[in-house]
């Protein structure tokens, strides 16, 4: 669009020369009408001076296009070559002026193929016309070859001027408007730059706030820690434990995010290593596997999913391995489609009979369901060798 409407502009600006040049030619043939005394064609460039500067000033006030008027005044012009040469004879040169046609309507780079063709087919035709017509017929209105002769002369020079005016205005203008483009363009890249540069100093500050967070929560996770051990009812000790692991998952993620460039994705199979990795700390009588191809998800995403996660792997811990020998937790992610699938599995007991994610009796699961309301997760579980949680979710992360 941008480009048409920088064409349209440009004809336009080659069309206001052209009326002026066709107003002040026009003047200049009623000046030699009345010094040869052809009082019969005064209407001819009378007419055309009123259209022609009509046209300059609707032009002026976009009141009609630029094509439309060099269509319609062109005809009027080719109108004017005909009646000028009837009277003048063909040897007085008007036909002259129907080639400034051609020349100005290619100033247009958005005309139609078929346009093309037409319109300088028909210029062709008319030009053959006058020709067949006026060649070796007498002039209506009687001159000297002499005075014939001058005015072919006259006319091959005025058409010839009007053409290198066109062309200067309309090359002056295309420079003017290709300076104005290179001074926006170089104001545009310096602005591009300040802002890149403003882009690069958030994402510093975005990394520091991360690290920042990431340190408070440790700081936060070890507090508490020191706490647990001072806690001598076991109720207790575990409530610490569970928000010692929640915390820290959550410490864990802002992490990650000091580690990508824009601070705002984790590398999900990164991080879910070192989550598995904290939880073999934690409970070293458990055997952790994961596997993963890389993903990177969105930090809106990580977050619930870190703690869901964790969430899951405590609940297993807690209940699912009485009397189990050797108890597992598999964690594994897919890319199906567009979504993403997360299973967390156990070789556990399974799960009570009674129990119902949509209405869950722990604070474990309430924050499970919680959390996959909020980033619109599929989670159902399933007993099978013990219970499999699937977490299925989209992640339209921005680029």
């Amino acid at each position: 669009m941008t480009k048409l409407n920088t064409s349209n502009d440009r004809f336009k600006q080659a069309m206001l020369p052209s009326l002026i040049m066709g107003v002040l030619t026009n003047v200049f043939i009623f000046i030699l009408f009345y010094w040869i005394g052809l009082k019969d064609a005064f209407y001819s460039p009378l007419i055309a001076i009123g259209v022609f500067l009509a046209g300059f000033f609707m032009l002026k006030m976009n009141l009609v296009s630029a094509q439309i008027l060099f269509i319609v005044t062109g005809y009027i012009l080719a109108f004017e070559v005909f009646i000028h040469t009837y009277y003048l004879g063909w040897n007085s040169g008007f036909f002259y002026f129907l080639f400034l046609l051609p020349i100005v309507f290619l100033l247009n780079t958005t005309w139609k193929n078929w346009a093309v063709i037409s319109y300088n087919c028909s210029i062709v035709i008319i030009i053959s016309l006058l020709r067949y017509w006026y060649f070796s017929q007498e002039s209506a209105f009687p001159i000297s070859e002499d005075v014939q002769a001058n005015l072919s002369l006259l006319n091959a020079s005025l058409t010839g001027i009007v053409v290198l005016v066109v062309m200067y205005y309309f090359s002056r203008t295309i420079e003017i408007k290709d300076e104005a483009l290179i001074r926006a363009n170089k104001k545009l890249g310096d602005r591009n730059i300040e802002i890149s540069e403003q882009h690069k100093h958030l994402e510093v500050l975005l990394k520091e706030v991360h690290h920042r967070v990431k340190n408070n929560l440790q700081i936060i996770s070890s507090l508490m820690s020191l706490q647990h051990r001072t806690v001598e009812d076991e109720e207790v000790a575990e409530v610490l434990n569970e928000s010692i692991r929640r915390v820290e998952a959550i410490a864990l993620i802002h992490q990650k995010l000091c580690q990508d460039e824009k601070g705002n994705r984790v590398d999900f199979n990164s991080y879910m290593h070192d989550l598995v990795e904290s939880q073999k700390l934690l409970s070293p009588s458990v055997s952790f596997y994961y596997s993963s191809d890389k993903v990177v998800l969105s930090l809106d995403k990580s977050v619930p999913l870190g703690l869901i996660i964790s969430e899951i792997i405590t609940n297993s811990i807690k209940h699912a391995f009485d009397g189990i020998q050797y108890p597992t937790i598999s964690i594994r992610l897919d890319k199906i489609g567009n979504n993403y699938s997360i299973t967390v599995k156990d070789n556990g007991v399974g799960l009570p009979s009674d129990f119902n994610l949509d209405e869950p009796k722990s604070l474990g699961m309430e924050i499970v369901k919680a959390l996959g309301d909020q980033i619109d997760a599929d989670i159902h579980s399933k007993v099978v060798k013990g219970t499999s949680f699937i977490i299925v979710f989209e992640d339209k992360l921005e680029a």
